[in-house]
């Protein structure tokens, strides 16, 4: 008589994946006086790293929501999201998000000023640095060129592109993007 093999151990849910970030059945709400509004139920995937995810669906159905949960924003009222293995409670600057309304820029500081900010204020690395990664991300996005302009002179489309760089000069370990290109004309999109 053959002996029955033993059970696997349990693992946690994506372990073996090796994947960058795990969204595990994810449901998200909205409360109002009047109503609970579910935004997203039990959503589950997996972004392993250089890889470039896209969420796509119709408006109202739930994306926006689900970046600003990975971003560690809003908690799931059901499952788990993890990055790099340890759980998402708060934003940090291992995960930026650059969100749709390109208004985001502090309006008295320059653009490369802007781009600059959250890596002093973070003190992820010194003046010399941070303006010099701000400088070659700017110029990654055409900006280079505004480095010393103020946002109130920049077109929306050119706000985005600076708001993409500051997130670029970060480096985070994921880049969560929400519609960053509906600002920009068809030409500077490609």
């Amino acid at each position: 008589m053959a002996e029955a093999a033993a059970p696997a151990p349990a693992t946690a849910p994506h372990a073996a994946t090796g994947a960058l970030l795990q969204v595990d059945g994810v449901s998200l709400e909205y409360r109002t006086t009047e109503r609970v509004v579910r935004a997203t139920h039990q959503v589950s995937f997996d972004v392993h790293a250089a890889d470039r995810f896209v969420l796509l669906g119709p408006s109202g159905c739930g994306k926006s929501t689900l970046l600003k949960a990975v971003g560690g924003f809003i908690a799931p009222i059901e499952g788990e999201i993890r990055l790099g293995g340890q759980r998402v409670t708060a934003p940090g600057p291992d995960r930026i998000v650059v969100f749709q309304e390109f208004d985001q820029l502090p309006p008295w500081k320059t653009v490369k000023q802007n781009v600059m900010f959250p890596l002093l204020a973070l003190r992820t690395v010194g003046k010399k640095e941070a303006a010099e990664r701000a400088l070659h991300y700017l110029a990654k996005v055409g900006l280079d060129k505004f480095a010393d302009v103020h946002p109130h002179q920049l077109s929306g489309g050119m706000k985005q592109r600076v708001a993409i760089a500051r997130a670029l000069a970060m480096q985070p370990r994921i880049l969560l993007m929400d519609e960053p290109f509906a600002a920009l004309d068809a030409l500077t999109r490609r």
